[in-house]
C-alpha cells in the first residue's frame, strides 16, 4: 500500500495491549493537528491511556505539531497514563533536541526499549538476579558494587542503594563464615521493582543438632552485641535497616532474607 505524503495512523500495539501506537509517516504538520486530537481523544473515551508514537517514518515534524502532542500528553497523564516516542530519524531527533522535546518526550531506539521502561514504569515489572558464589571474601565487594549498580540505574537513591551494600556485605560475609567448608559456595537471590528490594542469602553447613539450630535462630531474633567485640553487630544492623527480616534454619542449611520497601521522595 502507497500512503500518501502526510499519513496519521492509529494501531493496537501487539506485544502490549494496553499500549495503543500513533503511526506517523512523511512529512507532518498543521494539517495533521485535528486528527491526532481526535484519536487521542477517542483513546481516553475508550479509557486507553497509554500511547507510543512511532517517529521512525517522519522526516518532518512542525512546532505546532508537538505542541499538540504535549497537549495529548497532559490530558494522558491526568488519568495517570503516558506517551513516549518511537525511533526519530537522527535528523529529526536533532532538531527535536533543540526545540527541548527531549525534556518534555522519552525516546526510544526500539520497541524493546519502549517495552522494559514501560512495563518496569506501569505494571510493577520486577528485575531479579540470582547467583551461586564462591565462599571467599573477596568476592563480596563485587557483588555490593553490582547490585548497587542495578539500583541506581532504576532510580533507587544513593542511600537506598548503599543500605542494601550494607546488608549485602554482611550477610554475604556471615555465609562465608559459618558455610560448609565442602561446598565452597553460597547463594544470593535478589529481586527488585519501583516499590521494594527483596533479598535471600543462604549457606550449607556442617549438620547441627537441634539445640545448635535454636542457638543460631535465637542470635538471629536476638542479636547480642558483646561490649568491645568487633563481631555481633551486623544481624542488629540488618534489621534496623531492612522493613523486614525473616531466617530459616535447618540442619544443614541457613537462609536470611530481607525485604526493604522503598523509601517516600
Amino acid at each position: 500500500m502507497t500512503l500518501p505524503v502526510s499519513t496519521v495512523l492509529l494501531e493496537p500495539f501487539a506485544e502490549e495491549p494496553t499500549v495503543s501506537v500513533l503511526r506517523l509517516y512523511g512529512d507532518i504538520g498543521l494539517e495533521a493537528i485535528t486528527r491526532i486530537s481526535a484519536l487521542v481523544d477517542d483513546l481516553v473515551e475508550k479509557k486507553r491511556f497509554h500511547l507510543l508514537v512511532d517517529l521512525s517514518q517522519v522526516n518532518f515534524l512542525s512546532s505546532p505539531v508537538v505542541g499538540a502532542l504535549m497537549g495529548c500528553r497532559e490530558r494522558l497523564m491526568r488519568r495517570s497514563g503516558s506517551i513516549a516516542l518511537l525511533a526519530p530519524k537522527p535528523e529529526l531527533a536533532e532538531k527535536l533536541n533543540l526545540m527541548g522535546v527531549n525534556l518534555v518526550f522519552p525516546y526510544y531506539s526500539n520497541k524493546n526499549a519502549f517495552l522494559r521502561h514501560f512495563r518496569w514504569e506501569y505494571q510493577s515489572e520486577s528485575r531479579s538476579l540470582t547467583l551461586e558464589v564462591p565462599a571467599y571474601a573477596g568476592y563480596v565487594p563485587a557483588i555490593r558494587r553490582l547490585i548497587a549498580g542495578l539500583l541506581l540505574s532504576k532510580g533507587y537513591t544513593p542511600r537506598e542503594a548503599f543500605q542494601l551494600e550494607s546488608i549485602v556485605d554482611e550477610l554475604s560475609n556471615n555465609a562465608i563464615e559459618h558455610g560448609l567448608p565442602i561446598d565452597k559456595k553460597f547463594s544470593i537471590s535478589f529481586s527488585f521493582d519501583k516499590s521494594s528490594i527483596h533479598l535471600a542469602v543462604a549457606n550449607g553447613c556442617k549438620t547441627l543438632s537441634s539445640e545448635a539450630q535454636e542457638r543460631i535462630r535465637e542470635k538471629f531474633r536476638n542479636p547480642c552485641i558483646i561490649p568491645g567485640s568487633m563481631r555481633g553487630r551486623g544481624i542488629a544492623l540488618v534489621k534496623k535497616i531492612a522493613s523486614d527480616m525473616t531466617f530459616r534454619v535447618d540442619a544443614q542449611r541457613v537462609q536470611v532474607s530481607i525485604t526493604k520497601m522503598r523509601e517516600e521522595s
